[in-house]
């Protein structure tokens, strides 16, 4: 069984950050925040919260990277997923995609494992993202 969303459109409701300027990123800054995911048609499927912080400049490329924790919650009531793991800055300030593996916590998505593909609109500037959300049933 597959739980695939893959047309979202990422909402800020409230975010902070102590990154002041995107061209001048520096170790140990990052933020936390609270987002809403829509269809396409404007429903909303689900509120994220988290945060992220920069903890090194990886040496072979001199790109800032930070871990990054969210936490997704349905608005059906159908269950949560745990979201975690690295964020290449230089990939996202480019436009790519970032991909974060994905763990069910309860309901529905439950011993489901995946991953979230998130790429920001234009990071620090624009709010707002494309996401999808897949999650796979565990084989037994």
């Amino acid at each position: 069984m597959i739980n695939s969303y893959e047309e979202l459109v990422e909402t800020t409701i409230s975010a902070t950050t102590d990154i002041e300027d995107f061209e001048n990123i520096q170790v140990g800054r990052g933020g936390i925040y609270e987002h809403a995911l829509f269809t396409k048609s404007g429903e909303k499927v689900a509120t994220t919260s988290g945060g992220y912080k920069i903890h090194y400049r990886r040496e072979s490329d001199q790109q800032f990277m930070a871990y990054l924790t969210n936490e997704v919650v349905f608005e059906d009531g159908s269950g949560t997923i745990r979201v975690a793991g690295w964020i290449d800055l230089g990939s996202l300030l480019s436009g790519d995609w970032a991909y974060y593996p994905s763990v069910g916590t309860s309901g529905r998505y439950l011993g489901q494992t995946g991953f979230m593909a998130w790429r920001p609109y234009d990071l620090g500037k624009v709010e707002g993202a494309d996401v999808k959300l897949i999650m796979f049933a565990s084989a037994e």
